[in-house]
């Protein structure tokens, strides 16, 4: 094994567990907060459903690049500032937030009227409907979508690297800066390889389970 190989590996596997806790924590704020924002989409209120329309528009309108670099960099003009991997996490979160709201209220939007109705005349409340009856039926529409959101915001994590993120794409890129320093070779295609595999491991079998579940719910 070549002299480079032990230390690179060890940066770059740094690096890529921060990239896993940067996918952990902004899958989960954003199906967290996406359940709820596209449940308020279905509320009879037009206020609400303005507020959390607008909410949506925006952060779907923006590139996750640019809200990224506004988080970081434009904030601090107003003495709010964050460290690189919180900034990321909120920047990723608010974008997939946005999306996930999305997800879910054409889910829910998706359930046959009859069956609110049929629990209205029960005597279900709005909410009793929406968590009894309406969102577990909802639940199975929206699995595929989800879990292609899921893959995303884990592809999008990458782009944290922007703000300076030690995350695995990070921690790669300074290696190979080092290894061109210290000893004129980049050997950039085998660190760049492995990162390449480490993202394909791990979203493709989620990209397949997003399809098994197109076509088992078909």
């Amino acid at each position: 094994m070549p002299p480079w190989v032990s230390p690179v590996a060890s940066y770059v596997a740094g690096g890529l567990r921060t990239t896993a806790w940067l996918a952990l924590v902004s899958v989960v704020a954003s199906v967290v907060a996406g359940i709820l924002l596209g449940t308020l989409l279905t509320l009879p209120s037009r206020i609400v459903r303005g507020v959390v329309r607008a909410y949506v528009e925006i952060w779907r309108g923006l590139p996750i690049i640019i809200i990224l670099f506004f988080i970081f960099f434009v904030l601090p003009i107003i003495d709010i500032r964050v460290d690189t991997f919180v900034a990321a996490a909120i920047g990723l979160s608010l974008w997939g937030s946005a999306n996930m709201a999305e997800v879910v209220r054409g889910a829910v939007q998706s359930v046959p009227h009859g069956q609110a109705e049929a629990a209205a005349a029960l005597g279900f409340s709005w909410p009793g409907r929406m968590r009894h009856v309406i969102l577990p039926q909802a639940a199975r529409r929206a699995l595929p979508p989800l879990i292609g959101l899921i893959v995303n915001l884990t592809q999008q994590t990458s782009l944290a690297a922007v703000i300076g993120l030690l995350d695995v794409l990070e921690a790669s890129q300074r290696s190979i800066e080092r290894l061109t320093l210290s000893g004129g070779y980049a050997h950039a295609v085998p660190i760049l390889g492995a990162v390449l595999g480490v993202f394909f491991v791990v979203c493709l079998p989620l990209t397949m389970l997003s399809r098994w579940f197109e076509r088992r719910l078909r």
